[in-house]
């Protein structure tokens, strides 16, 4: 007897459709005025009757103060995203299959920074690296950034494993397969989808955060959204506009590597 396939989606009114991509364009019409403010000959309009130019890319990848801000960010995403994927794999694994005493408030201490807001964060981070004597800088930074990416890396993960199947787990066990082995080739590449979204969820914060890295900042070590905020208070130039443009490439480079490696429709229901 063939199993009904049980379809969740829901037909929505046209009024709500017609809701939705107005809110979508809301949403996604500042990003071609930035383009062309981007591609823009002059420096003072958009629309330049000189004719479009890559001088402003230039400039930006000319600059060494962003250019080492690009490279802090990139190094703080990537050990971010690694040690918050490190952290949260083994904690959805204890949350989800094991029941004891402090769990609830376990999860509850993990998923409270999605709850304060980043300039709280950043001030108390500000406050602990101050009064510890640390100071701010690289690894007071990249550290803030795996405490507050965390719950947005353990969230899917927890949802992935809770709709696996442990069974099938025992039954590798039950073939010869070690614990480790049953889990690694068993579990682990169920667990896919929730290691992309919760990994790009991670990379992306760290890479674009701004409230909690401008406490943490300094000197000599800066970040992209710091430096960008520093660059157009003091110079008013398409450069920064560049430099979102370049920034809105390599997003869209990641919707389509998702897209590539797992599929959006799973992406989506592992948010």
């Amino acid at each position: 007897m063939k199993r009904a396939i049980i379809d969740h989606a829901r037909s929505v009114s046209p009024a709500v459709t017609a809701l939705g991509l107005v809110t979508l364009g809301f949403v996604l019409l500042p990003l071609p005025f930035i383009v062309l403010y981007a591609l823009s000959k002059n420096s003072y309009v958009l629309f330049s009757p000189q004719g479009f130019t890559l001088q402003w890319f230039q400039r930006f990848f000319e600059n060494a103060r962003f250019m080492a801000a690009l490279q802090n960010s990139l190094a703080v995403s990537v050990i971010t995203t690694m040690a918050a994927l490190v952290i949260a794999a083994p904690t959805a694994i204890v949350a989800v299959r094991h029941r004891f005493r402090g769990r609830d408030l376990m999860m509850a201490l993990i998923s409270a920074p999605l709850l304060v807001p980043g300039v709280i964060t950043g001030t108390a981070a500000l406050s602990f690296v101050a009064q510890t004597g640390i100071g701010p800088g690289f690894w007071p930074i990249t550290v803030a950034m795996i405490c507050f990416t965390l719950p947005l890396v353990l969230r899917p993960l927890i949802a992935n494993l809770s709709g696996l199947d442990p069974d099938l787990e025992k039954a590798a066990r039950n073939l010869g397969a070690s614990p480790l082995a049953a889990f690694w080739t068993v579990t682990m590449p169920q667990l896919a989808p929730g290691l992309v979204a919760g990994g790009t969820f991670a990379f992306v914060e760290a890479m674009d955060n701004f409230s909690i890295t401008i406490f943490l900042t300094s000197i000599t070590t800066t970040t992209l959204p710091v430096e960008a905020y520093s660059y157009i208070r003091d110079i008013d130039d398409p450069t920064v506009a560049a430099m979102a443009t370049l920034l809105i490439l390599m997003s869209v480079g990641v919707v389509f590597a998702i897209e590539w490696l797992l599929g959006l429709d799973r992406f989506l229901d592992m948010s």
